[in-house]
């Protein structure tokens, strides 16, 4: 998530292992260049590979992004998991996604 901009860079569609943040990771590189600031919730994953000049570890500073997360649970069905419209297949959960950033502005991913 891009703070200055309110825009989300990239995102991946997986369990929080450290090949999927690799990927992640090599992905905003490839989009985004230089970073400066990477804020995380300290999850072990994130120390294996430095995408920044500084890494802010906290809960204070990752709101932004659990915002995000809250509000596309909210309005994208297929993320309430205690429901029956929750997908199991990580491709059509990854292809809403990319739907849904696509078509709301205010949402918009750099891919």
């Amino acid at each position: 998530m891009d703070r200055d901009r309110f825009k989300t860079i990239a995102f991946k569609v997986g369990d929080g292992d450290k090949s999927n943040y690799l990927e992640l990771a090599k992905n905003i590189e490839r989009h985004s260049g230089k970073i400066r600031y990477m804020c995380t919730d300290g999850y072990k994953a994130y120390t294996s590979y430095k995408i920044a000049d500084y890494h802010i570890i906290g809960k204070s500073e990752t709101c932004l992004v659990e915002s995000l997360n809250a509000s596309l649970r909210d309005m994208l069905a297929r993320l309430n998991r205690r429901t029956k419209r929750f997908s199991k297949c990580t491709e059509m959960l990854r292809l809403t996604l990319v739907m849904f950033f696509n078509k709301n502005l205010t949402y918009s991913v750099y891919l």
